[in-house]
């Protein structure tokens, strides 16, 4: 099996996402559209965008498997640069028909490799699956698991399908509104306004602090006017458009936010990024008020979405109920988990030494 993986100076992505990046972008998407009837992939032109420009936040290596030319299996590999430097974020995919044959360990094996040489301790992965597959028959899940992956969080995905009927976002609004005398709700389409970066700064700090994480490894962020900059410059470059809420006290501190995006790559899909109220300011009902606020802006310009998608962790029910009371429908579920690298190269190698055993005796 031959793995070709990009490294992370700029001519050599460049080289590499003209010579492969086609024949790894159809492997991933087949491989996340099996048995998934929506799968949240990134579309073919976001994705090459994100590797030909790189990042001063977050470092993207891209690994493709080749059995006689034939491209197989594939693994992304990330290592954010600011902030969580333990962690490595690795995700594998490999064809159907090349299932339960060693292509998934081989990258996976590549992508500690990889991890280790970059100062790494721990990955992390994600598995995505429709709410109607049983964990224990899922191939990804069951892959996490013999590689010995634990889940750290367990994350819910729904979909709101679009238009949601005025007379259900007015009752709500009606409702919620009582709850948050005092308080003031603003909302911009676009890039944050040079007056609002220290605020937008400071509030997504909090979203590593405030929202739930499970048993995930994770630091708190710092986050400062250059990052939400660099964030913004990475996604124009995806071609992503994006619509900001902001909630302020009666002091008119900021205390919450919501954003959504969209790509010009999937004009027909919103998605809900973050959403947060500040622990000490909720119980108003600003978590309802900010995502109406957002989607009333963000729909004046997308009249043809047909749906926005979201992602909780399963433990956030208030934020659940939020998005119920919307009309969002869950329909799948995201694992997320993470092992030591040094956990995973012994599991790795207990399974080639039992497969070897096994050969032997037969």
């Amino acid at each position: 099996m031959e793995l070709t993986s990009t490294t992370n100076a700029a001519p050599d992505r460049a080289t590499w996402a003209t010579e492969y990046f086609d024949d790894w972008y159809d492997v991933l998407a087949a491989a996340e559209a099996q048995d998934r009837p929506d799968p949240s992939t990134w579309r073919r032109g976001e994705l090459r965008a994100e590797l030909e420009r790189g990042s001063t936040e977050e470092e993207v290596h891209l690994v493709l498997a080749r059995e006689g030319g034939v491209p197989v299996g594939v693994a992304e590999v990330r290592f954010t640069l600011l902030d969580n430097t333990r962690t490595a974020w690795v995700q594998v995919g490999v064809v159907a028909d090349q299932r339960r044959r060693g292509v998934g360990t081989a990258l996976l094996e590549h992508a500690l490799d990889l991890a280790e040489a970059a100062g790494r301790s721990t990955v992390r992965i994600s598995v995505d699956r429709p709410v109607t597959h049983p964990e224990e028959t899922w191939p990804g899940s069951r892959a996490a698991r013999a590689w010995g992956f634990t889940r750290g969080q367990l994350e819910a995905r729904r979909q709101l399908p679009l238009p949601v009927p005025p007379e259900r976002l007015a009752a709500l609004a009606a409702a919620a509104r009582p709850h948050a005398a005092g308080y003031r709700l603003r909302s911009f389409a676009g890039w944050v306004p040079e007056a609002d970066l220290d605020v937008m700064a400071a509030l997504t700090a909090r979203m590593s602090t405030d929202a739930p994480m499970g048993d995930l490894e994770v630091e708190p962020e710092v986050w400062d006017g250059d990052r939400i900059r660099e964030v913004e410059a990475a996604r124009a470059a995806q071609s992503r458009h994006q619509w900001v809420a902001v909630a302020e006290d009666p002091a008119g501190a900021a205390v919450g936010y919501s954003v959504l995006v969209r790509s010009d790559h999937e004009p027909e899909r919103l998605i809900q990024l973050d959403t947060l109220v500040l622990r000490e300011h909720r119980g108003h009902r600003l978590g309802m008020l900010l995502k109406l606020e957002c989607l009333r802006t963000a729909l004046a310009d997308n009249l043809a979405a047909q749906r926005v998608s979201t992602w909780n962790a399963v433990s956030n029910t208030p934020m659940i109920a939020v998005n119920e009371q919307l009309g969002f429908v869950l329909d799948e579920l995201v694992e997320e988990l993470e092992a030591p690298v040094t956990e995973i190269r012994h599991t790795l190698r207990d399974h080639t030494s039992r497969d070897h055993t096994l050969r032997n005796r037969t």
